[in-house]
């Protein structure tokens, strides 16, 4: 307590300082996908492969995240 009256160390109030998903991926939660920007095709995200560097299995068009 930084001014020993109670209020707690500054920040949102959240522990860790986090506050919730603000569009950083992580481990929790639902699993993410790519989706084919040309055809629809949906496929799991790979942790570490960027979605842009995955070609549709479909069609072969790049992919993009969800």
């Amino acid at each position: 307590m930084p001014g020993k009256d109670g209020t707690g160390p500054i920040g949102d109030g959240s522990i860790g300082g986090g506050g919730g998903r603000r569009g950083q991926g992580n481990s929790f939660g639902a699993p993410a996908y790519c989706i084919c920007s040309q055809c629809g095709e949906r496929v799991a995200h790979q942790a570490g492969l960027p979605c842009t560097s995955v070609k549709c299995p479909k069609c072969q068009a790049l992919m993009i995240r969800e």
